[in-house]
């Protein structure tokens, strides 16, 4: 008390604050909460979002945020008196960081995840997660061949194997049978996947050659950045979807085969 009464009232108020401060410290350390997280969240990536859910051992009662964004809309998820709690954030907002990898080639979406058991202090058991997801982009060449002939067209079935993606010539549109001789085809590229509204598609970067390879002629006919170079014979692409990709075109063949 000596310190309090040579320093006046604001000497009081200081030592007053320091013995307050040393109080609450461990009085918060030892905030029983019977509660906790059951064993790892479950993490779902989705196209524009990630949705991250807890299960807690008991009923939860606490705060579910964004770490530094707690109060600020969708950045924050009380769903009180449920042993499932979880939060889904926009990669527009909430701090989700977003990078794109080179190596392996993709993007990275991360965001710093805070459960708290306690609608105002911070406890023991609280946990806070680092989530990141990474969605990965993947190129493929596939090619196809045909043969252009003077005959009449004939109609075979093509069996096509089982890629991700492939490449179809097609009769009369999207829809059509695979054919090999014809004069008016569909070019068509698909690619298949289980998950929904995630990836998209560009075809670029496609030649066509003699079958033969006798005389070693390649023509490129669409260019790296998916345009067609020559619109007589191959118009650009159309995208019915994010995944499909396809254009009717006359056959044509090498002059100097004849």
């Amino acid at each position: 008390m000596i310190l309090t009464r040579t320093m006046g009232g604001m000497g009081r108020w200081m030592a007053c604050t320091s013995i307050l401060l040393a109080l609450i410290r461990p009085f918060v350390g030892a905030i029983p909460v019977d509660n906790g997280v059951e064993g790892e969240p479950t993490i779902e990536c989705g196209a524009d979002a990630i949705e991250v859910t807890f299960k807690t051992r008991n009923a939860f009662n606490g705060r579910l945020y964004v770490k530094g964004r707690y109060g600020q809309g969708d950045c924050q998820n009380e769903q009180i008196g449920r042993s499932f709690t979880g939060i889904t954030l926009s990669f527009n907002t909430c701090s989700v960081q977003r990078l794109r990898s080179l190596n392996p080639k993709g993007i990275f979406a991360s965001t710093t995840v805070v459960i708290s058991f306690h609608p105002i202090f911070v406890t023991k058991v609280d946990r806070v997660y680092h989530v990141q997801c990474f969605y990965m982009e993947s190129e493929k060449t596939v090619n196809q061949q045909i043969q252009v002939s003077d005959i009449t067209t004939a109609f075979i079935t093509h069996q096509v194997p089982m890629p991700i993606c492939r490449y179809e010539i097609l009769e009369g549109g999207p829809s059509g049978t695979p054919l090999q001789f014809a004069v008016v085809v569909y070019h068509k590229w698909t690619c298949d996947t289980e998950t929904q509204e995630t990836f998209c598609m560009i075809v670029h970067t496609c030649f066509v050659d003699d079958a033969t390879g006798s005389n070693g002629t390649s023509v490129q006919m669409i260019n790296d950045q998916g345009c067609a170079l020559d619109k007589y014979l191959l118009n650009n692409l159309e995208y019915p979807t994010d995944l499909i990709a396809g254009q009717e075109a006359h056959i044509f063949k090498y002059g100097f085969l004849h």
